[in-house]
C-alpha cells in the first residue's frame, strides 16, 4: 500500500511539474514570441522580406529615414544622411545588434502571433517610429569624424534624448558592399562603437579621480604638487607630457597632469577608488529602449601601488564607453544627477518616453565644483573659440594610450553652459593620438552645426 501511495505521489508531482512548465512556457511564447523572432539567430526569418510592408522611421524634424516602397526598403535619398544613421536605423538585416530595425523589427512588421511573419499582404500595414535623433547632426558628425574610426554621442542633459550617435566605419545600408565582411576598411562596422564598445579613458577618467578627491581627502583644493614632469609612485615611474610647474587640483585638470592624479588614486586607495568609479557608471552596463550597452570597467583588485597610481588617470586596465562618459558630464552638468539616454521618441504615435532621471553619481557641491574646474579648463588651456565659436562649452579631453609604440586614442567629453542647447558629448577618436590637435577639431564641427540648428539668436 505504501509503495503504491508512494508511486500515486511521485505521478501527482510530475504531472504537475509538467503542467507547470508546459504554462511557464506558453506565457513566454505569448509574451516573448515577437522578441525571439527578431533575434539575431532568426535572420532566416527576419530578411528582406520581414521589412517589405514594414512602417516609417523618421527623425525628430520628419525626415523619412527609412521606408518600404513596392515591398523594397528603401532609406533616405541622402547618401551620407544613410551612412551617418545606419547603426541606430540599421539596415535589411539583423547584423546592428542595437538599431531600431533589430530591436523593434517585430513593431515596424506588425508581427501578429496567430500568423507569426506570415500575415496575409492585404492585412500587412507596419506602424511608424520616430527617433530624437536629428539626421542634420548625424551628418556633421560623419563627415567630421572622416577617415576614422570612432564615436560621436550627444544628447539633451536636462530631456535625454539623443540629438546625435554616430558610429564609423559605416556603410550604406541601400547598398552593403559585397566585401563588408572581409574588407578591413569596414572592420568593426555592425558594431555602433557609442553604445557596445570600450576604451582607455586616458584623462578623461580624471573627472572620477577628482570627484572622489573633493569628497574624501580633506583640503585637497589647498594642496599642490610641484610636477618636474617625472615621479615614482609605488614602485615604478608615473610621467607627464611635459613638465607642469606648481598645480593644485584645478590647474592639475586643466594641464592633465597624470602625477597629480595617480597620486590622488593612491591616497584614496583601491576601496575608494573602486566605490566612485561604481557611483559614476563603472562596472555596471546601461540599460534603455531595448538595448543594453557594453560595460565600463574599473577593476584594480590586482593592481600594485603604481598601477593603482595609473588607474587613476584612465590607464592601467580602465575601460569606458563613450555613452557613460557623456553622461557622466551631463551629471555634473545636472548639479550630480545624469538624464537616462533614449533615442526612440515615438510608436505609431504614442509616446514612448519620458524624461527620467539616473543613479546620482556625485553630490551637487562635487558636481558644482567639477563644472567650473571644466570651464577653467577650456579657458586656460584650449580655448573656447577652439572647441566651439558659437556655444560656451565645458570640456575635458583624453589621450589614452594602447601600446608602448606610443599609438593612443583621443577623446573629448563635455557639455554645453547654453540655456537653449543643453547638451552633452563625448567623442572617441580610434589611433586619433592627440585629443587637443584631434578630438576637439572634430567635436567642434558637430557643436557649430548643433548651434545653427538650436542655438536661439
Amino acid at each position: 500500500m505504501r509503495k503504491i501511495n508512494s508511486r500515486s505521489f511521485m505521478i501527482l508531482l510530475m504531472t504537475l511539474a509538467f503542467f507547470a512548465g508546459l504554462t511557464y512556457h506558453t506565457v513566454n511564447l505569448v509574451i516573448h514570441a515577437s522578441q525571439w523572432v527578431a533575434e539575431p539567430t532568426n535572420s532566416h526569418l527576419t530578411d528582406v522580406d520581414g521589412l517589405e510592408f514594414a512602417g516609417k522611421i523618421f527623425d525628430r524634424n520628419g525626415v523619412v529615414l527609412a521606408q518600404s516602397i513596392d515591398k523594397q526598403r528603401v532609406y533616405n535619398e541622402d547618401e551620407d544622411i544613410r551612412k551617418s544613421c545606419v547603426h541606430i536605423v540599421g539596415d535589411n538585416s539583423v547584423n546592428i545588434a542595437t538599431a531600431v530595425q533589430t530591436v523593434y523589427r517585430s513593431e515596424l512588421t506588425k508581427y501578429n502571433f496567430t500568423f507569426g511573419l506570415g500575415l496575409p499582404d492585404k492585412l500587412k500595414k507596419g506602424i511608424n517610429m520616430t527617433l530624437t535623433i536629428d539626421s542634420r547632426l548625424q551628418k556633421a558628425a560623419f563627415n567630421a569624424l572622416g577617415d576614422y574610426k570612432g564615436a560621436i554621442l550627444m544628447y539633451n542633459y536636462k530631456t535625454g534624448e539623443i540629438l546625435c550617435i554616430v558610429s564609423t566605419p559605416a556603410y550604406d545600408p541601400q547598398d552593403v558592399p559585397q566585401d563588408i565582411e572581409t574588407n578591413e576598411k569596414y572592420d568593426g562596422a555592425y558594431l555602433n562603437r557609442a553604445l557596445s564598445a570600450s576604451y582607455p579613458p586616458g584623462s578623461t577618467f580624471k573627472l572620477v579621480t577628482a570627484a572622489a578627491s573633493l569628497k574624501e581627502i580633506p583640503d585637497i583644493e589647498k594642496s599642490t604638487y610641484n610636477c618636474q614632469g617625472m615621479d615614482i609612485v609605488g614602485e615604478d615611474q608615473v610621467t607627464c607630457y611635459e613638465p607642469n610647474g606648481i598645480v593644485d587640483i584645478k590647474e592639475a585638470l586643466a594641464q592633465s597632469c597624470n602625477i597629480f592624479f595617480a597620486k590622488l588614486a593612491v591616497a584614496l586607495g583601491k576601496e575608494k577608488m573602486t566605490s566612485y568609479a561604481e557611483s559614476m557608471g563603472f562596472n555596471s552596463r546601461i540599460s534603455f529602449d531595448g538595448i543594453t550597452t557594453a560595460s565600463s570597467i574599473y577593476d584594480v583588485k590586482e593592481a600594485n601601488e603604481n598601477q593603482l597610481g595609473w588607474s587613476g588617470v584612465g590607464q592601467y586596465t580602465v575601460l569606458e564607453t563613450p555613452i557613460n562618459m557623456a553622461m557622466i558630464s551631463a551629471a555634473i552638468a545636472n548639479g550630480g544627477t545624469p538624464v537616462m539616454p533614449y533615442f526612440v521618441s515615438m510608436i505609431d504615435g504614442k509616446l514612448k518616453n519620458q524624461t527620467t532621471l539616473g543613479n546620482r553619481m556625485m553630490e551637487k557641491e562635487i558636481a558644482d565644483k567639477l563644472y567650473a574646474m571644466m570651464d577653467y579648463t577650456v579657458e586656460s588651456n584650449y580655448g573656447k573659440s577652439y572647441v566651439s565659436d558659437k556655444l560656451d562649452v565645458c570640456a575635458k579631453t583624453g589621450t589614452a594610450e594602447i601600446n608602448s609604440e606610443g599609438l593612443a586614442h583621443a577623446w573629448v567629453t563635455g557639455f554645453c553652459k547654453d540655456e537653449d542647447c543643453p547638451l552633452a558629448f563625448a567623442a572617441i577618436i580610434e589611433y586619433g593620438n592627440y585629443a587637443y590637435s584631434v578630438a576637439i577639431p572634430i567635436m567642434k564641427q558637430v557643436l557649430d552645426t548643433a548651434a545653427d540648428i538650436y542655438k536661439k539668436s
